[in-house]
């Protein structure tokens, strides 16, 4: 490895380790926020969105864990947990009786709705704030400026 390469490299781990922090703070801030106004964990919060953003008969719980990033024994627990909170049912799939769907409730729909506009104010906040710290000022123009890499959903 040459020494151009080492140094790309350890920029690389630099930003990083930088952005898995930066996003660490954030996510302890929204987890503050979302238990103390929705009484909803992060995690929680991301499959409120992927199922309001989803097909309306609901998600596969498989599919679910891969759109959150959870293994499915944690997408299990955590459906189980918004099911108890009226927020989620488990729905039984016509095609496949092996299959199980999650879908919103009524109540599910609109607390996944306010939480997902009150987080992205959350963020934006957040970002701002970070734009004026040395350690994350070039991250954030980074986020801010190369623009979507996915469609944005809409509501």
């Amino acid at each position: 490895m040459s020494a151009d390469d080492r140094a790309a490299s350890l920029r690389e781990f630099d930003r990083w380790r930088r952005l898995t922090l930066m996003v660490g703070r954030f996510n302890q801030s929204m987890e503050r926020m979302l238990a103390d106004e929705f009484q909803v964990s992060l995690p929680e919060v991301l499959v409120l969105v992927e199922l309001r953003h989803g097909p309306t008969r609901g998600t596969r719980v498989q599919e679910l864990s891969a759109a959150v990033g959870l293994d499915q024994s944690s997408m299990s627990r955590l459906v189980t947990r918004l099911e108890k909170k009226g927020l989620t049912a488990r729905v039984s799939c016509e095609h496949d009786r092996r299959g199980v769907y999650c879908a919103l409730t009524p109540e599910g729909a609109d607390r996944g709705e306010r939480a997902e506009a009150r987080c992205r104010t959350e963020l934006t906040a957040l970002l701002d704030a970070a734009a004026y710290d040395d350690r994350w000022a070039a991250l954030v123009t980074r986020l801010r400026h190369e623009g979507p890499t996915a469609p944005t959903p809409t509501t």
